[in-house]
Protein backbone atom coordinates (compact mmCIF):
# COMPACT_ATOMS: atom_id res chain seq x y z
CA UNK A 1 0.00 0.00 0.00
CA UNK A 2 0.93 3.23 -1.05
CA UNK A 3 0.98 5.66 1.91
CA UNK A 4 4.62 7.97 1.61
CA UNK A 5 3.64 11.53 3.05
CA UNK A 6 6.28 13.76 1.92
CA UNK A 7 6.38 14.39 -1.90
CA UNK A 8 7.90 17.25 -3.78
CA UNK A 9 5.02 18.79 -5.20
CA UNK A 10 6.35 20.83 -7.57
CA UNK A 11 7.44 18.51 -9.72
CA UNK A 12 3.69 17.40 -10.02
CA UNK A 13 1.81 17.93 -13.57
CA UNK A 14 -1.72 19.83 -12.37
CA UNK A 15 -5.09 18.40 -14.67
CA UNK A 16 -8.04 20.50 -14.74
CA UNK A 17 -11.22 19.34 -14.90
CA UNK A 18 -14.11 20.36 -17.17
CA UNK A 19 -17.34 21.32 -14.95
CA UNK A 20 -20.26 21.91 -16.86
CA UNK A 21 -21.98 23.93 -14.33
CA UNK A 22 -25.30 24.58 -14.54
CA UNK A 23 -24.70 27.97 -12.91
CA UNK A 24 -21.67 29.43 -11.18
CA UNK A 25 -20.82 32.83 -10.09
CA UNK A 26 -18.72 35.07 -8.08
CA UNK A 27 -19.72 36.51 -5.01
CA UNK A 28 -20.08 39.83 -6.46
CA UNK A 29 -22.36 39.07 -9.26
CA UNK A 30 -24.23 36.84 -6.35
CA UNK A 31 -24.45 40.02 -4.14
CA UNK A 32 -26.02 42.22 -6.71
CA UNK A 33 -28.40 39.67 -7.63
CA UNK A 34 -26.79 38.82 -10.88
CA UNK A 35 -26.89 35.05 -12.36
CA UNK A 36 -24.25 34.64 -14.61
CA UNK A 37 -23.81 31.10 -16.39
CA UNK A 38 -20.62 29.71 -18.05
CA UNK A 39 -18.79 26.47 -17.81
CA UNK A 40 -15.45 26.60 -15.41
CA UNK A 41 -12.69 24.10 -14.70
CA UNK A 42 -11.47 22.82 -11.43
CA UNK A 43 -7.44 22.16 -11.70
CA UNK A 44 -6.70 18.36 -10.04
CA UNK A 45 -5.77 18.51 -6.30
CA UNK A 46 -3.07 16.92 -4.50
CA UNK A 47 -2.69 15.36 -1.35
CA UNK A 48 -0.80 18.31 -0.34
CA UNK A 49 -3.05 20.57 -2.19
CA UNK A 50 -6.29 19.16 -0.43
CA UNK A 51 -4.63 19.38 2.86
CA UNK A 52 -2.69 22.78 3.16
CA UNK A 53 -5.09 24.64 0.91
CA UNK A 54 -8.26 23.27 3.42
CA UNK A 55 -8.73 25.76 6.03
CA UNK A 56 -10.80 22.87 8.27
CA UNK A 57 -10.33 19.52 7.71
CA UNK A 58 -13.07 17.33 10.04
CA UNK A 59 -14.64 13.98 9.88
CA UNK A 60 -18.39 14.06 10.50
CA UNK A 61 -21.24 12.85 10.26
CA UNK A 62 -24.48 14.34 7.95
CA UNK A 63 -27.14 14.98 10.58
CA UNK A 64 -29.68 17.60 8.17
CA UNK A 65 -29.32 18.93 4.50
CA UNK A 66 -31.68 21.65 4.48
CA UNK A 67 -32.62 23.95 1.65
CA UNK A 68 -33.49 27.55 1.96
CA UNK A 69 -34.01 30.69 -0.10
CA UNK A 70 -31.53 33.74 0.10
CA UNK A 71 -33.89 36.68 -0.58
CA UNK A 72 -30.94 39.37 -0.61
CA UNK A 73 -29.04 36.95 -2.95
CA UNK A 74 -31.61 35.66 -5.21
CA UNK A 75 -30.61 32.31 -5.06
CA UNK A 76 -31.33 28.93 -3.34
CA UNK A 77 -28.40 26.94 -0.40
CA UNK A 78 -28.09 23.89 0.60
CA UNK A 79 -27.00 23.76 4.27
CA UNK A 80 -24.91 20.43 5.48
CA UNK A 81 -24.75 19.88 8.88
CA UNK A 82 -21.66 17.71 10.44
CA UNK A 83 -21.61 16.34 13.79
CA UNK A 84 -19.77 14.15 15.80
CA UNK A 85 -16.55 16.21 14.48
CA UNK A 86 -13.27 15.03 14.43
CA UNK A 87 -11.17 17.98 13.78
CA UNK A 88 -7.42 17.64 11.86
CA UNK A 89 -7.25 20.96 11.14
CA UNK A 90 -8.51 24.28 12.31
CA UNK A 91 -11.67 25.03 14.24
CA UNK A 92 -15.64 25.39 14.03
CA UNK A 93 -16.12 26.73 18.32
CA UNK A 94 -19.14 24.46 17.84
CA UNK A 95 -20.15 20.66 18.27
CA UNK A 96 -21.33 20.55 14.48
CA UNK A 97 -20.62 21.98 11.68
CA UNK A 98 -22.81 23.85 8.90
CA UNK A 99 -21.57 24.04 5.39
CA UNK A 100 -23.25 26.46 2.51
CA UNK A 101 -23.42 25.03 -0.92
CA UNK A 102 -25.32 26.68 -4.27
CA UNK A 103 -28.43 24.53 -5.12
CA UNK A 104 -31.65 23.60 -4.76
CA UNK A 105 -35.34 24.61 -5.36
CA UNK A 106 -36.45 28.39 -5.72
CA UNK A 107 -40.00 29.75 -4.18
CA UNK A 108 -41.52 28.48 -7.56
CA UNK A 109 -39.71 25.03 -7.65
CA UNK A 110 -37.32 25.20 -10.03
CA UNK A 111 -34.38 23.13 -8.54
CA UNK A 112 -30.87 24.55 -9.48
CA UNK A 113 -27.66 22.50 -9.30
CA UNK A 114 -24.15 23.08 -10.27
CA UNK A 115 -22.37 19.91 -11.89
CA UNK A 116 -19.77 18.25 -9.31
CA UNK A 117 -21.04 19.72 -6.44
CA UNK A 118 -21.36 17.09 -4.07
CA UNK A 119 -24.56 15.87 -3.02
CA UNK A 120 -24.72 14.65 0.83
CA UNK A 121 -27.15 12.43 2.93
CA UNK A 122 -28.14 11.99 6.47
CA UNK A 123 -26.22 9.35 8.21
CA UNK A 124 -23.48 9.77 5.94
CA UNK A 125 -19.50 9.97 7.57
CA UNK A 126 -17.41 12.12 5.64
CA UNK A 127 -13.35 13.73 5.80
CA UNK A 128 -14.02 17.11 4.69
CA UNK A 129 -11.56 19.21 3.03
CA UNK A 130 -13.29 22.60 3.86
CA UNK A 131 -12.69 26.46 2.47
CA UNK A 132 -14.16 29.43 1.74
CA UNK A 133 -17.42 28.44 3.11
CA UNK A 134 -19.95 31.70 3.04
CA UNK A 135 -17.89 32.80 0.47
CA UNK A 136 -17.49 30.54 -2.78
CA UNK A 137 -20.04 28.35 -4.29
CA UNK A 138 -18.74 25.45 -2.97
CA UNK A 139 -16.98 25.22 0.49
CA UNK A 140 -14.16 22.29 -0.46
CA UNK A 141 -11.08 22.23 -2.38
CA UNK A 142 -11.85 21.32 -5.64
CA UNK A 143 -15.27 20.68 -5.41
CA UNK A 144 -15.55 17.27 -5.42
CA UNK A 145 -12.31 16.47 -4.57
CA UNK A 146 -12.42 17.94 -1.06
CA UNK A 147 -15.10 15.33 0.45
CA UNK A 148 -14.15 11.72 1.05
CA UNK A 149 -16.51 9.38 1.94
CA UNK A 150 -15.77 6.75 5.20
CA UNK A 151 -17.29 3.37 4.93
CA UNK A 152 -17.24 0.38 7.45
CA UNK A 153 -15.49 -2.56 6.36
CA UNK A 154 -17.39 -5.66 8.08
CA UNK A 155 -14.60 -7.45 6.67
CA UNK A 156 -11.82 -5.88 7.95
CA UNK A 157 -13.80 -4.01 10.85
CA UNK A 158 -12.01 -0.86 10.02
CA UNK A 159 -13.34 1.92 8.68
CA UNK A 160 -11.77 2.75 4.92
CA UNK A 161 -11.96 5.44 2.40
CA UNK A 162 -13.84 6.14 -0.95
CA UNK A 163 -13.72 9.38 -3.08
CA UNK A 164 -16.89 11.14 -3.47
CA UNK A 165 -17.84 8.29 -6.29
CA UNK A 166 -17.48 5.81 -4.29
CA UNK A 167 -14.11 4.66 -5.66
CA UNK A 168 -11.98 3.42 -2.86
CA UNK A 169 -8.91 5.40 -2.33
CA UNK A 170 -5.88 2.98 -1.57
CA UNK A 171 -3.09 5.17 -0.99
CA UNK A 172 -1.00 7.93 -1.78
CA UNK A 173 1.88 8.01 -4.24
CA UNK A 174 3.91 10.44 -5.37
CA UNK A 175 1.44 13.35 -3.67
CA UNK A 176 -1.20 11.95 -5.99
CA UNK A 177 -4.60 9.56 -4.31
CA UNK A 178 -4.52 6.21 -5.41
CA UNK A 179 -7.68 4.60 -6.36
CA UNK A 180 -9.15 1.26 -7.06
CA UNK A 181 -9.88 1.69 -10.41
CA UNK A 182 -10.31 -0.75 -13.86
CA UNK A 183 -7.36 -2.32 -14.67
CA UNK A 184 -5.14 -1.98 -11.23
CA UNK A 185 -4.20 -4.32 -9.15
CA UNK A 186 -6.47 -5.12 -6.34
CA UNK A 187 -5.13 -3.42 -3.21
CA UNK A 188 -7.42 -2.59 0.13
CA UNK A 189 -8.78 0.31 0.38
CA UNK A 190 -6.93 2.90 2.76
CA UNK A 191 -7.81 2.80 6.77
CA UNK A 192 -9.67 5.56 8.60
CA UNK A 193 -6.51 5.46 10.64
CA UNK A 194 -4.22 5.37 7.93
CA UNK A 195 -5.37 8.72 6.53
CA UNK A 196 -5.26 10.77 9.35
CA UNK A 197 -1.66 10.01 9.61
CA UNK A 198 -1.22 11.22 6.21
CA UNK A 199 -2.71 14.40 7.07
CA UNK A 200 -0.85 14.76 9.89
CA UNK A 201 2.34 14.05 8.31
CA UNK A 202 1.72 16.39 5.68
CA UNK A 203 0.50 18.87 7.92
CA UNK A 204 4.15 19.18 8.93
CA UNK A 205 5.47 18.90 5.58
CA UNK A 206 6.38 21.83 3.56
CA UNK A 207 4.38 23.07 0.94
CA UNK A 208 5.25 24.12 -2.79
CA UNK A 209 2.18 25.00 -4.84
CA UNK A 210 2.12 26.23 -8.41
CA UNK A 211 2.27 29.53 -8.68
CA UNK A 212 -0.42 29.79 -11.58
CA UNK A 213 -3.13 28.49 -9.27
Amino acid sequence: MAMNARFPARNLRPKCFFLPCLLQFTVAALLGGVWSAFATTALEQTFPDLVHRAEVIAIGTVTSVTERWDAQRGAPFTDVTFANLTMLKGDVNDATMTLEFLGGHTPEGTLISVSGVPQFTVGEKNVIFCAGNHKDFCPLVGVWQGRLRVRFDLQRREETISDNFHTPITGVQNGILQKLTPGTPQQPALSLSALRELIAQELQAPYDHFPSR
